[in-house]
């Protein structure tokens, strides 16, 4: 009884969570990231310039089911934080090396993956990384029932999970290289590659993931170039820096006793794989290790990304809550305060912090008004046409009635209609210390000063110029009218 009551508490926390996660999601400005996934939806495709397409097809349906508002663009990523923890918990019963106190390490699991930063921030915004944290979990559960019950179905579902895994983000491959090496270093993963249905489950993920493959073979693998183009690289000056970097952004994302939680229970179980050679142990601990160690590998060329280190999170969360174990009540409650502190600042700015410290301010704050104060002033016949990606994308959602055009060399690999617009007023940050090329514009006047601004704290100042476009089929490449 004291069981089932325990467990209720932890789905309607959950419950309420998500909750909390829906309201903020809807109140919280859209990052300029955000907004260009949103643009992507607007012209669906089986890959894009930076990412594969399942960002796209989840703004898409958040948007049918929601409209055009920022609750729409990101209505799934609470959804699937909700089913994501559910998909947790099982796998902690089936991950957990013995049967005792499997309820208890199972709810821990929920608790910590769900009082991280990382995912508290993740699923209140959508970028590719939501999608992928949710099929991760969809793996991991997969891989645990395959190895509890031995039932072929299974196979299949892991396949599926890998497959949607590399339609979300290119990193999955990190997750799908750990199970392979589990395959040839562990007694049971070798006895798995004699079965036909594991090389199934294989072909089925290239299945899904060759409309990828086939738009990167017809737009000169532009998108495997970009993301794959990192790797590899060495950087001896910069590497401790990178590297404190690394471990700084983990730290933070984790939430700081959450973290010691991860190190902990990555230790307690390297000694347990060490002494049983658990099978279930073994693959965990690779599902973990194999991508950490490929992140520190790049660290020591170049930086990585905070935000990169998302797909483990899933397994670390079992780590810890299997084998860390230590002050996770006090973890889970820091987690939960900190994040609350980030969901007010970025929702309303609730405490008034320069730019400089405040990355909610500089990416979240004030768009909206800052769109309505550029229409004002740019008569609404004339064209806007901007350089930056995302200053384009946050425009064209703000203001769904003006003609803007967007110049930049990634465009030419969308399917948008290529603009015959040559003159305009163009809008761009004055981070760029510079002023607009020769090379693209023929003639450009600055006019204003823009403020972006929430409440009273600026989080970015834009030049607005009349130019006109050079009338040369480089520059025709490169513009886009925003559909």
């Amino acid at each position: 009884m004291i069981t089932k009551i325990k467990k209720l508490w932890l789905w309607e926390l959950l419950f309420i969570l998500t909750l909390i996660r829906i309201a903020v999601a809807h109140v919280m400005p859209l990052s300029p990231d955000e907004a260009y996934y949103w643009l992507w939806s607007k012209q669906l495709s089986y890959s894009y310039y930076d990412h594969p397409p399942m960002v796209a097809l989840w703004i898409k349906l958040g948007c049918w089911l929601g409209g055009h508002s920022s609750l729409g663009v990101r209505l799934l990523g609470p959804i699937a934080a909700f089913f994501g923890s559910i998909l947790l918990y099982f796998s902690a019963k089936d991950f957990n090396p013995s049967y005792s106190g499997r309820i208890s390490a199972a709810n821990n699991s929920v608790l910590i993956f769900n009082a991280t930063l990382a995912i508290n921030a993740g699923s209140v915004t959508m970028t590719p990384d939501t999608p992928l944290l949710f099929f991760t979990c969809f793996s991991l559960w997969s891989c645990g029932r395959l190895l509890v019950t031995k039932r072929p179905f299974y196979y299949g579902l892991i396949g599926l999970g890998f497959g949607l895994s590399l339609v979300s983000k290119y990193t999955a491959i990190l997750f799908i290289l750990a199970f392979c090496l589990w395959c040839l270093v562990d007694k049971e993963g070798r006895i798995q590659l004699k079965k036909i249905p594991l090389w199934g489950a294989g072909a089925f993920t290239c299945l899904l993931f060759s409309p990828v493959v086939w738009w990167n073979a017809h737009h000169q693998w532009v998108s495997f170039a970009k993301q794959g183009g990192r790797t590899g690289e060495w950087n001896p000056h910069r590497a401790f820096q990178f590297l404190a970097e690394l471990i700084a952004g983990q730290f933070g994302l984790a939430t700081p006793l959450l973290f010691i939680g991860f190190v902990v229970g990555a230790v307690k179980l390297g000694q347990y794989v060490f002494k049983t050679r658990d099978s279930k142990a073994v693959l965990l601990f690779l599902l973990a290790m194999v991508p950490l160690v490929i992140f520190i590998q790049h660290a020591l060329g170049d930086r990585v990304q905070a935000n990169w280190l998302g797909i483990l999170y899933p397994p670390f969360a079992l780590i810890a809550a299997l084998y860390g174990q230590y002050k996770i009540r006090s973890g889970v409650a820091l987690g939960l305060i900190i994040s609350a502190f980030v969901y007010a600042q970025a929702s309303w700015g609730v405490f008034p912090l320069p730019a400089k410290f405040d990355v909610t301010l500089r990416q979240l704050g004030g768009w909206q008004e800052f769109a309505e104060q550029l229409n004002n002033r740019v008569p609404t016949s004339d064209v806007l046409m901007v350089e930056e990606y995302g200053l384009a994308s946050e425009l064209r959602f703000y203001l769904p009635q003006r003609t803007i055009v967007a110049i930049d060399h990634r465009w030419r690999y969308f399917e948008y209609p290529k603009s015959v617009i040559h003159r305009g007023y163009l809008i761009r940050s004055q981070k760029r210390k510079d002023s607009p090329t020769p090379q693209r514009f023929s003639s450009f006047a600055p006019l204003n000063t823009l403020q972006r601004k929430r409440k009273d704290q600026v989080a970015g100042t834009y030049s607005l110029y009349k130019v006109m476009l050079q009338n040369d089929k480089q520059t025709q490449t490169e513009t886009v009218r925003l559909p």
